[in-house]
């Protein structure tokens, strides 16, 4: 850990995340360059840097209203293979779920890739199993449909079914 630094990312980050996104998920040059025009926000990103590298990062986007609720939404949680198994993902999710709390969202979702790593944020992250994929009620900000709509293909339906959330004290889920 001494090697590595928390920061909240800013603009002047993005070669170093790109890079770090390319090589966890494979996504190509303009998907990740529509990632950061589209849904990028101040204080959207938590990253481990070492050195000029990023070695770990995660976002958590300003996202839909869902039950009356302001919703935040963890995306794009990596860590390069060399510092995985560190605990860097953990904190990073920590610091992201307190920040949205801290800009007032009442609930922090994510939908993992696949339903193996849902056990990794029930523990790590403590949430749990708590909304349907497409459920009703989720009104999503602009910018969110036009991302998806450009770039997001529908669903697979091998992905899991059901978001999990934490929610700021005083909110139920």
């Amino acid at each position: 850990m001494n090697d590595c630094e928390l920061i909240q990312a800013t603009a002047a980050d993005f070669p170093a995340l790109s890079r770090l996104w390319g090589e966890v998920f494979g996504d190509g040059e303009d998907f990740i360059l529509a990632f950061f025009r589209g849904m990028w926000h101040d204080g959207c990103c938590r990253a481990y840097r070492t050195g000029g590298d990023i070695a770990a990062m995660g976002f958590c986007l300003d996202g839909p209203t869902a039950n009356g609720y302001r919703c935040s939404y963890i995306y794009a949680m990596a860590t390069a293979g060399v510092h995985r198994g560190r605990g860097l993902a953990a904190r990073i999710g920590r610091a992201l779920i307190s920040d949205a709390f801290a800009r007032g969202s009442g609930i922090v979702a994510t939908l993992p890739a696949e339903e193996s790593l849902n056990a990794w944020y029930e523990k790590r992250l403590g949430m749990v199993p708590a909304f349907k994929k497409g459920g009703a009620g989720v009104i999503f900000p602009e910018h969110w449909r036009r991302f998806a709509s450009a770039y997001c293909p529908e669903h697979d339906p091998n992905t899991p079914g059901t978001l999990l959330a934490v929610a700021r004290e005083g909110v139920d889920l």
